[in-house]
């Protein structure tokens, strides 16, 4: 791999680390400001919305700058705004904060991907993106880690620590904003090249709605894991809170490895039937959970359905790419982003209000068939290589 790419591992290494010690602690600073359940329902559910309209601005600018100047300025925008959540205190400026940062971080997956991807041949890719989610998970075993072992260290009140944790997650975002720099460089291309890129792939349109549908269900697939995971145990068996942490911590483990598992498949299956299986297992699983199963069962198949979507997310990322000319593939993935969050923000209103109403089968069912649905939307995007020019018949009959 190119050395840009090594340091676009690193930075999103730094990236998943902020996003992991934000998360872990973010939602108990809330509550020691006094802002309840409710009210940090209703900032995220704004947070995720902004992130799900940022690949406006995000393609709108992309036609006046350069790739590079973008993943610069969506670095800032991520970076810049983790230096206010240390003093947020309402539910506006909770709001205004986290959606600057999830808008920054649309536009790193969006731009940083595009640009990582065109480092590397196109047979390299699903390896490049699964690189991309070991470092980013990583960083969240790491961090998750470590705002447990120091949380034991500090000795001041609950504010303090969390703001002392909040603080940390703004160097870290600072570390990656240094690395972005090296990251961005562009590939540099011959005037041959350029008019390959503006050759529009053939079915274009046809797969940006495939992507679209294909992502969105996806997302919505895994928000119920993603967001209600501690619900849904807590429903299906009633048991403690820190049984429950117990489990959900070695979620980021297990997808590590289905990240492992993706490039290493494609190697051996072409892509779409890959993903065409592992849609298929993720159903089965979710429709298994749904049934009266011991919960070392329902264990197991919660820890095989992150697994089997980390084998998904590179596969995704690498169809954003595939389908479509070089010169639409920024359009192409951050489509796949903001169709992924936006499918998992519309689900998760679905999933709230069957599981307030304590019908977690149903929710799994929903789950199961939003799987089904993108995991086969997914092997009808077709491969989008853009062919030469063709000759105007003027020419080859004055050649001849």
């Amino acid at each position: 791999m190119p050395r840009p790419v090594y340091f676009y591992l690193a930075a999103s290494f730094f990236m998943g680390l902020a996003n992991t010690i934000f998360d872990v602690v973010f939602n108990f600073y809330l509550a020691e400001r006094g802002i309840n359940e409710g009210d940090a329902g209703v900032i995220y559910a704004i947070a995720t919305g902004a992130m799900a309209v940022a690949v406006v601005p995000l393609l709108f600018l992309g036609r006046y700058v350069s790739q590079r100047t973008l993943l610069i300025g969506a670095s800032v925008l991520y970076t810049v705004p983790f230096a206010g959540l240390p003093f947020v205190a309402s539910v506006a400026s909770a709001s205004v904060v986290l959606s600057l940062i999830l808008a920054g971080m649309l536009g790193l997956l969006s731009v940083g991907n595009a640009i990582a991807g065109k480092q590397v041949p196109e047979a390299a890719r699903t390896r490049l993106f699964s690189a991309f989610f070991i470092s980013y998970l990583g960083a969240g075993v790491i961090g998750s880690a470590l705002v447990s072992a120091v949380s034991g260290w500090l000795h001041t009140s609950d504010l303090e620590k969390y703001r002392f944790f909040l603080l940390l997650s703004f160097l870290s975002a600072c570390l990656m904003l240094v690395l972005r720099f090296p990251s961005a460089r562009s590939v540099q291309q011959t005037a041959a090249a350029v008019s390959h890129e503006e050759t529009r792939a053939p079915g274009e349109k046809r797969n940006f709605v495939t992507l679209f549908v294909a992502a969105g269900f996806l997302g919505a697939s895994i928000a119920l894991f993603f967001r209600f995971a501690n619900v849904l145990f807590s429903q299906v068996y009633d048991i403690p809170v820190s049984d429950i942490s117990l489990i959900l911590g070695t979620d980021k483990i297990v997808s590590i490895f289905g990240a492992i598992f993706a490039p290493v498949l494609v190697k051996r299956f072409s892509l779409r039937p890959t993903a065409a299986f592992f849609g298929v297992l993720a159903v089965l699983g979710l429709l298994l959970q749904s049934l009266t199963v011991p919960l070392i069962v329902f264990v197991v198949l919660y820890l095989l359905r992150l697994l089997f979507n980390y084998c998904l997310m590179p596969l995704l990322d690498t169809v954003a790419m595939s389908g479509f000319a070089p010169a639409r593939q920024m359009f192409s993935i951050g489509l796949r982003q903001s169709s992924f969050y936006l499918g998992g923000a519309v689900a998760a209103a679905v999933y709230g209000d069957l599981l307030d109403g304590g019908r977690w089968q149903a929710a799994l069912w929903v789950s199961a068939g939003c799987a089904l649905v993108g995991s086969l939307a997914m092997t009808l995007v077709r491969s989008g290589e853009a062919g030469p020019r063709p000759v105007r018949e003027e020419k080859v009959l004055e050649n001849a």
